[in-house]
């Protein structure tokens, strides 16, 4: 692709290729302020933060005709060699010639697209047209020439010459710079001109001859004639004439830049400026469009009519032209009864020699790099237009920061193939786009360039980088801690603060630990008990039962629990108290958990309550022969009152005395009814209501042991309780509760 790439370049470059002012120094990167004048938008994207030209010159003759040598650009512009150099020759010599001041100026660059320029030149540009050489040698030799030479102006001759002074402004701004094909600026320049002087001859239809030996003068000529001059003429042209100014006008110049840049990473440096980045470039341009105004009033300016009679009555020496100016000339003229003379008045235009530039560079590495350029006037027509002629060139060159070296190999319309160098040396540079020629033959083109400019160039300097991360502090949020470029020069973050950094953190956002990728402890069932802790980890449970549910809420977990949905006690495991008798009341609180019996005498059958009570009764000691019960006895009683209010609430009861068989009847039934009395009294006295006891007392009535032993007659001696309300089936059946 490199080698098509240079053989296009190549062949755009012999088709289309300039040499204008400076050449050579023009196609370089470090022309810094001066690179205004031959682009706009060269300043954009400068290899200066600032710049400052000091002074530059250049000078250019050139003929279709004559041959030059390199000296003669030293010459004075109204030296007689020059002047014959330029004007001499045979019919229709065509010559250019003009010089460029570079005045003080400056550039700065605003930001890293922006840059602005402030520029001054002062300028000379002078172009002969349709020239009759045999007529100019002439009047150069003053008469000394050969007889007899005729001549006729098919077409007008003009000979012209304009001074100005530029005061311009302009700004480089840069449009696009992303990517590699995407490098795109442009320039514009703005300027007063102010003109300086202006001088022109021209012909209309003069026919005649030249004759005298020796003495030539002209004889049978007829024609027009116009000419005109500023007060500042160029036969003694001085730097203070730069300041003159007889003329005013406005001008500008533009110009586009397009770079293709290959990537390359400058990231590390405090700018890439200080490096021609791109590989290709192409620039165009129009410049020195814009026009002076003078005032023919204030010059002497006259159109003349030519009425030379033939030979021997009509003779006008051309000696009188002899060391003369154009300026002069009106003076001679007017003296001559063979020219008449209108005065002229009122402005006129001249047009500067406007151009369109375009150029493409092409760099090659290591300082090489080769430019081709084309330069085309635009404005030739017009009577009084200045103007360039066609011109292309190739310039192979070396260069870096401090110095350069150009070859300029040209060819234009007026002086055919050139070839030149120039150097840069730091701020100094010199040049010729035709000395190579002039050494050698004859040229029809002799220039010269010179000139120093100063400025601040960008270094390549390196990105502070303090804490060494490769992330320069520019771009590096966390300057004093080493990161990672991807976290713009910050660590690897750990946004949850777990000690687990975000690149390990399967769980960003939520603390977790490393075992689990960041994450935390899962907690598979959800409920709130992570899986490490949770002894049942696909079931919900509670934490202290370490994740395992209680489903009937009894306090056993459901792995432990026989009976998980009913509501049980751990001795059971889990499972209800179980209820033997199914009498309602728990086996753990059933006193006779195999025999049905209400809650209220906690599940044993009333009957047996009673026959408890009348057991205990057996106890119950009494003083021999009397009712009076033993303190020993109180227990019992008390624990007979609380078993009848709690157990029994609801019956009432019979309080039955007996006695044994000895005594007399009568005595044994009050003993065993005082004695049941005694009972009832106590029983009452310990809580029970009075309405609920009846007392009786039956004497040796009903004996239950045999009353013939001492121990069947202790045993008859007795109290016993009867429930009053039992059924009147139980009652039939005599129950009695002992």
């Amino acid at each position: 692709m490199r080698k098509h790439l240079f053989l296009f370049i190549f062949v755009i470059a012999t088709m289309t290729t300039y040499a204008q002012t400076f050449p050579g120094y023009r196609t370089g990167n470090y022309t810094g302020v001066n690179g205004v004048f031959f682009n706009p938008a060269y300043i954009a994207d400068n290899r200066y933060k600032w710049d400052v030209n000091v002074f530059a010159i250049n000078g250019f003759v050139g003929t279709n005709h004559s041959g030059l040598r390199f000296s003669d650009i030293t010459r004075s512009f109204s030296a007689d060699s020059l002047k014959s150099k330029l004007l001499r020759g045979s019919n229709n010599v065509n010559s250019l010639a003009y010089v460029d001041v570079m005045g003080p100026s400056v550039m700065f660059s605003l930001s890293p697209k922006t840059s602005l320029a402030f520029t001054t030149r002062s300028r000379v540009f002078a172009n002969g047209r349709n020239i009759d050489g045999n007529l100019a040698g002439a009047i150069l030799d003053g008469g000394n020439t050969t007889t007899g030479l005729p001549f006729n102006f098919n077409s007008s001759m003009m000979v012209h010459a304009t001074g100005w002074t530029e005061i311009g402004g302009s700004i480089g701004q840069v449009f696009t710079n992303k990517g590699s094909h995407n490098f795109f600026k442009g320039g514009i320049t703005l300027k007063y001109i102010a003109g300086t002087a202006d001088s022109y001859l021209s012909t209309n239809g003069l026919a005649g001859t030249v004759d005298g030996n020796g003495n030539a003068y002209l004889t049978n000529t007829t024609g027009g004639l116009a000419i005109n001059t500023t007060d500042a003429n160029f036969s003694d042209y001085k730097f203070k004439d730069f300041f003159k100014f007889n003329g005013h006008g406005a001008g500008g110049d533009i110009g586009f830049v397009y770079e293709y840049r290959p990537s390359a990473d400058y990231s590390m440096y405090e700018t890439d400026r200080f490096a021609n980045k791109y590989k290709l470039r192409i620039a165009a341009s129009l410049l020195d469009v814009g026009r002076i105004s003078f005032n023919k009033s204030s010059n002497a300016a006259s159109t003349y009519t030519v009425n030379v009679p033939p030979n021997p009555v009509g003779q006008f020496p051309l000696s009188q032209f002899a060391g003369k100016s154009v300026k002069d000339y009106k003076g001679i003229l007017d003296a001559s009864p063979y020219f008449t003379g209108t005065s002229q008045s009122g402005s006129y235009n001249v047009d500067l020699p406007t151009t369109i530039q375009g150029n493409i560079d092409y760099l090659f590495g290591g300082g090489w790099g080769v430019n081709a350029a084309g330069q085309w006037t635009v404005n030739k027509s017009g009577p009084l237009n200045l103007y360039y002629y066609n011109a292309y060139s190739v310039t192979p060159r070396w260069e870096n920061h401090l110095f350069s070296v150009e070859l300029p190999l040209s060819y234009n319309d007026l002086t055919k193939f050139n070839a030149g160098v120039a150097f840069r040396v730091g701020p100094f540079f010199i040049g010729s786009g035709s000395v190579l020629s002039a050494l050698v033959h004859d040229s029809k083109q002799a220039d010269l360039h010179v000139g120093f400019h100063f400025g601040m160039q960008y270094k390549k300097k390196l990105k502070p980088d303090t804490d060494k991360d490769g992330v320069y502090d520019d771009v590096d949020k966390c300057p004093l801690v080493a990161g990672l470029a991807r976290y713009q020069g910050c660590p690897i973050p750990d946004t949850d603060g777990d000690g687990i950094n975000d690149e390990e953190d399967s769980c960003k956002t939520v603390a977790g630990v490393k075992r689990y990728n960041g994450c935390p402890i899962p907690d598979t069932d959800g409920d709130g008990v992570n899986d490490e802790e949770d002894s049942c980890k696909t079931v919900p449970g509670l934490k202290k039962f370490d994740g395992c549910p209680d489903t009937d809420g009894d306090g056993i977990p459901d792995k432990d629990d026989k009976c998980p949905t009913v509501a049980g006690v751990a001795k059971y495991q889990g499972c209800p108290v179980p209820d033997t008798d199914g009498d309602g009341v728990p086996d753990d609180v059933d006193l006779c958990p195999n025999e049905p019996g209400p809650v209220s005498t906690h599940g044993c059958p009333i009957e047996k309550v009673v026959l408890q009570i009348t057991a205990e009764f057996k106890n119950i000691l009494f003083d021999y022969g009397k009712a009076t019960i033993r303190h020993e006895s109180d227990t019992i009683l008390r624990h007979a009152a609380q078993v009848m209010n709690e157990g029994i609430p609801n019956s009432n009861f019979y309080v039955d005395g007996y006695t044994d068989s000895k005594g007399s009847v009568a005595v044994n039934k009050r003993l065993s009814r005082a004695r049941a009395q005694a009972v009832a009294n106590a029983l009452i006295a310990a809580g029970v209501d009075k309405s609920r006891v009846v007392v009786r007392g039956f004497g040796k009535d009903n004996p239950i042991c045999d009353n013939k032993t001492d121990a069947g007659r202790q045993c008859n001696r007795r109290v016993e309780v009867v429930i009053r309300n039992i059924n009147q089936t139980e009652e039939k059946k005599g129950v009695r509760m002992r």
